[in-house]
């Protein structure tokens, strides 16, 4: 039983035992016949909206399904081929082929765009719509403004207003495009400079480890030969100790000579 019919249902109980006590006086058919008064508003009750919900559920579904699935393509297929002059200078028209530019894919509106020739304002309108929704670089994106511009004196004037905005925006994202390309190339000079720096540094970090070992080399050599003087004893020169020697072979001979001559 739903919450409504609640307070209801507590207000018509009394009126019907009353009732029911008017109309069968005797007390043993009071409790007898009490239940199946009752029964049609309790069964009433417990209907309720779910099943009005239900159905409209039911309903929306069948509507569902018998919407065709591709019937947005088709129309979108029908405004890319449009040559009707009264069509191309309704402003609606153009917002209708935006929103179809926006919601297929980059290759499909590559694709399209290609199939545009691009020799009349509507045509090269329609091409500048679907370039900027198939994910172009910034020098396509420079050359499809171009172009348009080139038919900006033939737009009608209900169209032109469109097209002054569009304009703008393609200006402007042209504009963010080669901001964020001269923002990628210094990137990439940034990251050249810093690899060769990082180079640089490696090999003077190579250098500088062969110049330490170097001196630690030296530095331990010359602690060993100041080691070894440490440790040896001091020992004569060996001419200051033949000196002696010398003089007195000397002096000997001297003293013999005469004695040789007087013989």
């Amino acid at each position: 039983m739903s919450l409504r019919t609640a307070p209801a249902m507590s207000r018509l109980i009394p009126s019907l035992n009353r009732l029911i006590c008017i109309t069968w006086p005797p007390a043993s058919l009071r409790g007898l016949f009490r239940p199946v008064w009752l029964l049609p508003l309790l069964l009433a009750g417990c209907h309720g909206h779910p099943v009005h919900r239900d159905v409209d559920d039911s309903s929306t579904a069948q509507v569902q399904q018998a919407s065709p699935p591709n019937r947005f393509a088709a129309e979108c297929n029908e405004l890319w081929q449009t040559d009707e002059e009264s069509t191309l200078g309704d402003p609606g028209y153009w917002l209708r082929v935006m929103q179809c530019a926006e919601r297929v894919t980059p290759t499909q509106a590559r694709a399209e765009a290609e199939r545009q020739s691009g020799e009349t304002w509507h045509d090269a309108f329609r091409q500048s719509i679907l370039l900027n929704s198939a994910g172009i670089s910034v020098i396509e994106r420079r050359q499809s403004y171009q172009h348009l511009l080139g038919f900006r004196s033939q737009f009608p004037a209900s169209v032109y207003p469109l097209f002054k905005m569009w304009r703008q925006q393609q200006a402007l994202r042209l504009m963010l495009a080669e901001e964020r390309s001269r923002s990628q190339r210094q990137q990439e000079t940034s990251a050249g400079q810093i690899d060769m720096l990082r180079l640089q540094q490696m090999e003077l970090q190579r250098k500088l480890d062969v110049t330490t070992r170097k001196l630690q080399n030296l530095t331990e050599i010359e602690q060993r030969l100041s080691a070894r003087k440490q440790l040896s004893p001091d020992l004569p020169d060996s001419d200051d100790n033949d000196a002696p020697d010398a003089g007195a072979a000397k002096t000997r001979g001297a003293a013999g000579q005469p004695q040789g001559t007087g013989k």
